[in-house]
């Protein structure tokens, strides 16, 4: 059996109220099928998908390396935004400041996925942290771009998840890599 996978950030619990916040003020659940349980929030740096048990350990040395090569670095969390249409987006989340640091270790995780897994990602990388998704209505439902203080938080490093879609929380962090 293969499991769906992904590479991603953990985000820190001092983003947490204001996921409930927004969460609050728009009432998401109404809206929105999937609210991710605040275990979940992160920031994907590479989606995989399907990938056998038997590729993990050639996976998980070549991010070793990516995070021995890379140190510790700061981002910033400071906006509410949404993909898909501004009258009934299809995803809603919290925006990332841009980082040179964070372009750079996506960059080379996504090198990492195309050349050992033959994955080939997004040209255009928009890190955020996804909130609601999957809408329920069919009438409109807009929710504004806002932006606030932002939230700062140190990434020392990245973690291999294992999707599990029928539990809660649904991702499992296979492996985490340290930076530098």
């Amino acid at each position: 059996m293969s499991y769906h996978y992904f590479i991603g950030i953990k985000t820190p619990t001092s983003i947490e109220d204001t996921v409930r916040f927004f969460r609050e003020k728009y009432n998401l659940s109404t809206a929105y099928k999937a609210i991710p349980h605040m275990d979940d929030l992160h920031i994907t740096l590479l989606f995989i998908g399907a990938l056998p048990e038997g590729e993990i350990a050639d996976l998980v040395q070549g991010l070793t390396t990516v995070a021995s090569q890379q140190t510790a670095f700061n981002l910033s969390v400071s906006g509410l935004s949404y993909f898909g249409s501004p009258k009934g987006p299809r995803v809603v989340y919290l925006s990332v400041e841009p980082s040179t640091e964070l372009d750079k270790l996506q960059q080379s995780i996504a090198l990492i996925g195309r050349s050992d897994l033959g994955i080939e990602s997004d040209k255009h990388f928009t890190p955020h942290i996804t909130i609601a998704k999957k809408r329920k209505l069919t009438s409109d439902f807009a929710i504004p771009k806002e932006s606030y203080a932002p939230i700062e938080f140190t990434v020392n490093g990245f973690s291999l998840f294992r999707i599990h879609p029928s539990e809660t929380p649904k991702y499992e962090i296979i492996e985490h890599f340290s930076l530098g």
